[in-house]
């Protein structure tokens, strides 16, 4: 995820499911205990309708705390080259312009 908010360092991170066999094979060995979260299964038909789905889903709490900063470049993210840059990461590529 790319998260931002004025005022605040930009972050850069990922989560993890608990569980999942290639939660420890990060090829970046960027795994930490605290970017690995339990998904909470949802089977209750209340909830199921309320979020217009057809059947159980699975429900993750990640709480995102960003840094203050007045320092404008680490506000934004970061201007290299990405591995991906066309049209249909176009919502990637803005995710430093976003307003919170």
């Amino acid at each position: 995820y790319f998260v931002s908010a004025p005022g605040h360092q930009h972050l850069t991170t990922q989560i993890n499911l608990a569980g999942d066999p290639y939660t420890w094979g990060d090829f970046a060995f960027a795994t930490r205990e605290e970017l690995v979260i339990p998904a909470k299964r949802i089977d209750d038909a209340v909830e199921i309708d309320k979020r217009r789905l057809e059947g159980p889903f699975a429900e993750v709490i990640f709480d995102i705390e960003l840094s203050r900063t007045e320092a404008a470049e680490l506000q934004s993210r970061h201007a290299r080259p990405r591995a991906k840059e066309d049209a249909q990461d176009a919502g990637s590529q803005l995710a430093g312009t976003a307003k919170v």
